[in-house]
């Protein structure tokens, strides 16, 4: 399962949206159903998570998800009322307005206050997909207002692919993902041959169709790697992206501004936080910190035939689901910490979880280079 995440900030435009949504599908990606009508639909499922991260809570009329459905490219379903609905919200309900193709999600009264710890989730499950290959746009309008302001309709688009039944893009790894500046770093990954690649990383688009590893050289400063691989009818085509990291210590900085009074430190030694086996019980990790001066947070971590979610300081990520028995999967997230701030750390594994190891890293930045103290930590 793949984490989708599209987020709004309601005070860049009077009609954005409100709460913030995250997009889960499974399998991911979807796979368009055979071509062939007398063989059995494919099915899938979408899972959206709904939070409200302003402190000042929503107050909130419905939220509407269209699923376009039909025998096109565009179309995601073939049947909405083969979908079952669900939404996890105490007081709501959820039904199908099958002439609007919507699922309108709304709560008893004429509106319901959503805070920032009303979390819940919006779940379409036994979805037969569409039999063409593309895809297809889902868009989620809230009806929304803050205060005594008027309710206005939000929308939030998610553009969700449906794959040939044989395609695959998985495994994207960066080895050594920690490295000097100036170091080397490999790139490797698994695909299939129905499509064409591209990595893409700052003043870089390199078509690596016809490869599955790529040696960089040189890396000076913190880099973000990206693998789209696109699949399909090039009037409607599939694209998925993979992402992968590596952080170079003591890195070259381009910035816009720098004012310094004085002499200033910006070195201090890596230092690791935390480190999870596999083999340690538990399916969730709830730790926390305080940082005694400003740096960088550097969670990596792996599973084992499962999948494994962290949410670090808020910024949530999800590796891919292993495709087969002991194989695994990795993935990192980096958040900067100000002084004297908080490092909430949050594992989450699922139960089918042959094993999964999590390191939590420590770079400061500053003339005191402790390492934050530990608050709180359990497993469960």
């Amino acid at each position: 399962m793949t984490l989708v995440v599209q987020m709004q900030d309601a005070d860049t435009a009077a009609n954005d949206p409100l709460l913030s949504y995250a997009v889960t599908t499974t399998p991911s990606p979807l796979k368009a159903s055979p071509e062939n009508p007398q063989a059995p639909e494919e099915i899938g499922e979408i899972v959206i998570s709904v939070s409200r991260q302003s402190g000042t809570p929503a107050d909130v009329e419905w939220i509407k998800v269209k699923v376009p459905a039909g025998t096109m490219a565009p179309d995601l379903a073939t049947d909405l009322n083969k979908i079952s609905p669900r939404i996890s919200l105490t007081g709501w309900t959820v039904r199908l307005d099958a002439a609007a193709k919507e699922f309108v999600c709304a709560p008893t009264g004429s509106h319901a206050p959503i805070g920032p710890d009303t979390g819940f989730t919006i779940q379409l499950s036994d979805i037969p997909i569409n039999r063409k290959v593309g895809t297809a746009p889902i868009t989620v309008t809230e009806r929304s207002r803050t205060g005594n302001s008027a309710f206005q309709n939000r929308p939030t688009v998610f553009n969700l692919g449906k794959f040939p039944a044989d395609f695959y893009l998985r495994n994207f790894l960066c080895e050594p993902s920690i490295i000097p500046n100036g170091g080397d770093v490999k790139l490797t990954w698994e695909r299939s041959a129905n499509a064409t690649y591209e990595l893409l990383y700052p003043g870089f688009d390199r078509d690596v169709t016809n490869r599955t590893s790529l040696e960089i050289e040189g890396i000076k400063s913190d880099t973000t790697f990206y693998l789209r691989g696109t699949a399909g009818d090039p009037t409607n085509p599939v694209v998925r992206i993979l992402s992968t990291q590596v952080t170079v210590l003591k890195p070259d900085l381009d910035v816009g501004s720098l004012t310094v009074g004085g002499t200033t430190d910006l070195h201090g030694p890596r230092t690791l936080l935390l480190k999870l086996a596999g083999t340690e019980p538990g399916n969730v990790l709830d730790a926390r910190w305080r940082a005694k001066t400003s740096g960088f947070a550097l969670a990596r971590f792996e599973s084992w035939g499962g999948e494994v979610r962290v949410i670090l300081n808020g910024m949530v990520s999800t590796t891919p689901r292993a495709p087969g028995i002991g194989e695994r999967t990795y993935d990192s997230i980096t958040v900067p910490i100000a002084k004297d701030e908080a490092i909430e750390l949050r594992m989450l594994r699922d139960r089918a979880v042959d094993g999964g190891s999590l390191d939590l890293y420590w770079i400061p930045l500053g003339l005191q280079t402790a390492p934050p103290e530990l608050e709180h930590k359990e497993i469960s």
